[in-house]
Formats: C-alpha cells, structure tokens, sequence
C-alpha cells in the first residue's frame, strides 16, 4: 500500500529545509536591482538634509512680520537670492529678506518662508525692499522631519525595487549589503529531447523556461546541460552541475517508469525524497543534496514542469537569495466556474479580459486537461490554485492565484 501523497505545503517545507540563504556582499545601487538586503539599512543622512523653502518666497524672521498684513505690509530690506545648491547662506538680521527658491537652504534665523503671492509685486524684482505679509504655514521643511538620520529605512530581507533604490539614495547611500545570487544549474533529462529547432524529437522547452524564470528571479545560470537516460551521463551531469552551483534543479525522470533515473537518484542522496505531491499537474516530485548542492528533481512533462517551479523551486530561490521563502499568493474572483474533483490542488490558467466597466478572470482552455494544456498554462496571465478540497469551483468564487514570470 502506498503512502498518502504529500501535501504541497508539506513537501514545500520540506524543499525548504534544503536550503539557507546566501552569504551577504556589498554592492554598488546600479547592481542591488532585485537584491534582498542582508540586514536593516540604516540612513546615512537626514531627509531633508537641512532646513529648505517649502516654496518660491521670501525667507524672513516671523518676528518682523508678525504684525503686517495685506493692508499694511512689513517693509523689509532685500538680500541676494538663493536657490537650491546655493552655498548655506549668512545668518538673517532683523529687517531683512532673501529671496529663496523651492529647495533652497533656509539661511539661519529665519523661521517663516513668505510665499511670493503674499508680496505687493507678486514677483522677484530687483528692487532694494520688498513689501510683504505672512501667510497661515512657515514653509519651512525642516531637517530630518521626514527620515531622521540613522533611522532604519529598510528592514532586513527587503527585495529592492526602484523605488527603494531612491530611498538609499536620498539617505545618503551609493551601496548595500545584500545576499549573493543564487547559481543554479538546469539539467533536462531525456532521450528525447531535441533542440528546438530540430525536426524530429521532443523540443527542450522546459531547459529555456527553467533558465528565464531563474534569470526573472535575479538568479544565475551556472551551467545548462541535456542528460540522457543513462546512469553513467545522468551522474557525470549531476556532478558538474553541483561544482558550481547552489541550487541543481533537474526536469524529468521522476516517474514509475524503468528509464526514470532522478527519481531513485535523489531519494537515494543525503536528506533525499521521492514524493507524491497531492496536485495536478505535478504529482511526482523528488528531491535531495548531490554532493552538498541542494537538488530539486521536477517532472518532466512542461506544464508539471512550470507548476511545480512555482510552487516549490521559486520559493527555495527566494530563500537561497536572503527571502522568507513564500511565493506571492493574491486572490481573485472567479467569473465562470469550472468543474473539478477534490482530493489535489488543481492550478488552472485563468484569462483576465477587460472592457470597459469590468473586469472577468476565467478559466483557460480545458481546465480539466491542465496537465497536457501547455499553450494555455504558458499564455495565462494567472494561475489558480484550486485546494484540495475544493471540487467544482463556482462563479463568484474567492480563490487563491499566482502571478507567474
């Protein structure tokens, strides 16, 4: 009697247990794009790094102008401008004005920035005074009243985006500590596999996914390699893809068959499994360490391929590159229900249209062969996960998707 299948969750922890995150290096912010931090940036400077005009106006002291107003203005005496990158200006005496530019340095002692609509001109004129009033703000951005200096702007195992690029950058950093990309080395596993260009044989389709999406991920390629179904070319792959890789992940040969070689090859290895997986498509699945290098053994079949990449390889990625190891899940509604039996998690591709006042997520192609459907899996925008307890899923329905690369 076999054993019963493996949950996903189960066997993805298991997969995790495989892998620890990277060491950590230092890079420049041109090279930290996708990058998971290492440790909680701190900011090197303020934001703002000093006391700056909110707006075009005029820097005075709020005690010469306290009494003015639009009726009877303060007559004050007008310095030379400044803008921002000016040199910090000199100390502001009583009866005196700066012109000031949106960004510039506030020069000390002044406490109020007069917008330049608050003026008789209206405009920065070259006259020795200015006639003005104060308005209801100081217009004052003060120094570090957005991020004060060595406060934490990111935590650690934060993926970086462009956004948070900027942020080191405007505190002062031209670099980050981040946990080194993983290396992965693909191996595909068939007598029939062909390039894709031949004219006989099955095309190697899962060799260029398995490297983009690794690629997609911030990964490296550390080597591509075709194995036959042969102990000996199975085994000498094997070995140089573990010379120069963190992480092997293999398609093919993890089924009942008698020329299915990684399957028996990994759960044969240190902390090796060959599993069943309760999801379609995907079920058989097998796992282990070949020479210290953690190696995930995929099916073969493309779309199998492709979802269990997704569901096991890409959060042991994540992990390898300094993340918690959890794949993104969102949730969408479905628009038109499809049939299904419980007892699996199913991943269904879904189409998202789009008119005019709404949006519909359904299911592509014929969810029922998902597993052989591979022109709807590799064109959906979205893929369901349809637990396993679920059977037909209805219209209006809540379910759980991921966005693949």
């Amino acid at each position: 009697m076999q054993p019963e299948p493996h949950t996903v969750e189960s066997y993805q922890a298991a997969v995790l247990r495989l892998v620890t995150a990277l060491p950590a290096e230092t890079v420049l912010l041109d090279e930290a794009l996708g990058r998971t931090t290492a440790a909680a940036v701190h900011a090197r400077l303020p934001v703002p790094a000093f006391d700056n005009a909110a707006m075009d106006g005029f820097a005075v002291r709020a005690a010469d102008v306290a009494a003015a107003s639009r009726e009877r203005p303060a007559v004050l005496r007008r310095l030379q401008p400044t803008r921002a990158g000016s040199p910090r200006p000199r100390a502001l005496r009583g009866g005196e004005a700066v012109p000031i530019m949106t960004g510039a340095p506030v020069p000390p002692g002044a406490d109020l920035v007069v917008p330049i609509e608050l003026t008789t001109s209206g405009s920065f004129d070259d006259a020795a005074t200015v006639a003005l009033w104060p308005g209801a703000k100081p217009n004052i951005r003060r120094r570090g009243e957005d991020v004060a200096a060595d406060a934490i702007v990111l935590p650690g195992a934060s993926v970086l985006g462009p956004r948070d690029l900027a942020l080191l950058a405007a505190t002062g950093r031209s670099s980050v500590r981040v946990h080194r990309r993983p290396r992965v080395a693909v191996i595909a596993t068939g007598d029939e596999l062909t390039p894709a260009d031949a004219d006989a044989g099955v095309p190697d389709s899962n060799s260029v996914y398995l490297c983009a999406a690794v690629r997609s991920l911030r990964g490296e390629i550390a080597s591509t390699q075709v194995a036959r179904d042969d102990e000996s070319a199975l085994r000498r792959a094997l070995d140089e893809a573990a010379r120069d890789a963190d992480l092997i992940i293999s398609t093919g040969g993890v089924g009942p068959g008698t020329h299915d070689l990684a399957g028996r090859f990994a759960a044969g290895a240190p902390d090796g499994m060959l599993a069943r997986v309760a999801m379609r498509p995907g079920r058989p699945q097998a796992h282990g360490r070949w020479n210290g290098t953690p190696w995930l053994a995929l099916p073969g079949n493309p779309t199998a391929a492709f979802v269990s990449f997704e569901a096991f390889a890409r959060p042991a990625l994540i992990r390898l590159a300094g993340g918690e190891g959890h794949s993104g899940l969102a949730a969408e509604t479905i628009s038109v229900g499809c049939a299904g039996r419980p007892g699996s998690v199913r991943f269904v591709p879904l189409d998202v249209g789009r008119d005019a006042d709404s949006v519909s997520v359904a299911p592509l192609g014929s969810p029922g062969r998902a597993a052989h459907s591979l022109s709807a899996m590799f064109r959906a925008p979205l893929i369901a996960m349809i637990g396993a307890e679920t059977a037909d899923v209805e219209p209006g329905q809540l379910v759980p998707v991921i966005a693949p690369a």
